[in-house]
């Protein structure tokens, strides 16, 4: 489709210009973002950005939804019908695969999200509250931003205002499966959900850590199995102590 014939500002649309976003955005944060390099790239003009998101800050906001979006929803397949330590490597290889895979959008989601603007207040500590409207997130008093504060990464997609509520239930559902399986180690006891939040905090950590290191090429993408399973034995042997 040719500039010379307008394309319609639909759905189909919306999501070229996210993605092309994406990809300026994770090259070169928010300042390497021009509308109308996003616009041409997508045989459209900025108009289009303007009817479809209301401007460049409403823009890149959507990108980093978008992605974060996409992310909780692959973790949040994980089947959970399996005893906990397969389901935390699951769950590590989860977000290892969709990282590999989506370079530029992890970059997006966990370097360049509190650059975007309307972001970076709330991730520095500024007040908001969900449900902030649209024009609330221009001016940046957001209660959908990334909060630094806080490393639940469920949690802070829900933040974010993907209507993703899943990081309380996946804790719940591992202190059940933890507990139930004690007696396989003679211990006794529960595993309270906060313990079983540390517990995925470490695993968070430690799968992003590899795999950012993987992405950038300082580690040899062919150990992250030996890795995460390995590293996830070690978590669930000190939670039993």
């Amino acid at each position: 489709m040719g500039m010379n014939t307008p394309r319609h500002h639909d759905e189909e649309l919306r999501a070229e210009l996210i993605a092309a976003a994406s990809k300026a955005l994770a090259k070169g944060g928010p300042t390497a973002v021009s509308l109308r390099d996003i616009s041409a790239a997508c045989n459209t003009s900025t108009t289009a950005v303007y009817s479809l998101f209301g401007g460049k800050k409403q823009l890149l906001n959507s990108v980093v939804v978008t992605s974060a979006g996409d992310l909780a929803k692959h973790l949040t397949e994980v089947d959970r019908d399996q005893d906990p330590e397969n389901y935390l490597i699951a769950l590590a290889t989860a977000l290892h695969d969709w990282a590999v895979n989506n370079p530029e959008l992890f970059d997006v989601i966990f370097t360049q999200a509190n650059q975007v603007p309307g972001r970076a207040a709330q991730a520095n500590g500024a007040p908001g509250a969900a449900g902030t409207t649209e024009s609330d997130t221009t001016s940046g008093s957001t209660g959908s931003g990334l909060s630094r504060r806080d490393n639940h990464l469920l949690t802070a997609f829900r933040d974010l205002g993907t209507n993703v509520d899943e990081f309380e239930a996946i804790a719940k559902h591992l202190s059940q499966a933890m507990t139930e399986g004690r007696t396989k180690y003679g211990a006794s006891g529960e595993i309270s959900p906060e313990d079983a939040t540390t517990l995925l905090r470490a695993v968070w950590a430690s799968a992003h850590g590899w795999t950012h290191l993987e992405i950038q090429g300082f580690i040899d993408a062919a150990g992250f199995t030996d890795f995460v399973r390995a590293m996830v034995k070690a978590a669930l042997k000190a939670s039993r102590e």
